[in-house]
């Protein structure tokens, strides 16, 4: 009966190096790493599912981390049941075979509980900071496109300067520089 573990990685605010050492500590023959991704895919533990065997064991760091809400959590819970898996969830404390830890109702109670707030937060968090970054991202490769199109229609750096809204000529010849086009600064006498 191999040990297999499972955790998934690049989630907001996760101590990774912690996280990992925890997984390492539980002597397992195979981890499978997931990255965190807002679509639901979770491909390796669908990789995970698919090897398992009768009788085997499966390591997660919790709940929250292994599952992304309570449904997938109930599909993989038939499915150990069908195939009588021992189940460690190491931060919920729990072992589906009491050998780790002791049973209790409550601490099963607790992590059932938070997996819906906790992966509800995850998703919250990774969806503004992507949505956030891509808006930054997009906007300021507009401004830079618009100052590369004033520059070659002959518009002078001090009033490219005011239209995309930088502080200084430096920061049109840098924009200018990084998009390659060959500037000519005594156009217009500027400098």
């Amino acid at each position: 009966m191999p040990r297999i573990g499972y955790i998934v990685t690049d989630l907001p605010g996760q101590h990774i190096e912690e996280d990992e050492l925890k997984i390492q500590n539980e002597d397992c023959d195979i981890i499978y790493r997931e990255r965190y991704n807002r679509e639901g895919k979770s491909t390796e533990l669908r990789k995970l599912i698919d090897n398992l065997n009768s009788g085997d064991e499966v390591v997660f760091l919790s709940m929250a981390n292994a599952f992304k809400g309570a449904r997938q959590m109930c599909l993989f819970l038939n499915i150990a049941r069908i195939k009588n898996l021992r189940l460690i969830f190491l931060r919920d404390r729990i072992d589906s075979h009491e050998e780790k830890y002791e049973s209790s109702t409550e601490k099963l109670f607790n992590a059932v509980a938070t997996l819906a707030e906790d992966s509800y937060a995850i998703r919250k968090m990774k969806k503004h900071h992507v949505n956030r970054e891509t808006t930054r991202s997009r906007v300021k490769r507009i401004r830079n496109e618009k100052c590369v199109e004033l520059y070659k229609a002959g518009v002078p750096t001090d009033d490219i300067k005011k239209q995309v809204g930088f502080r200084s000529k430096s920061s049109v010849f840098r924009i200018l520089k990084e998009s390659g086009v060959n500037v000519d600064r005594r156009r217009n006498n500027e400098e």
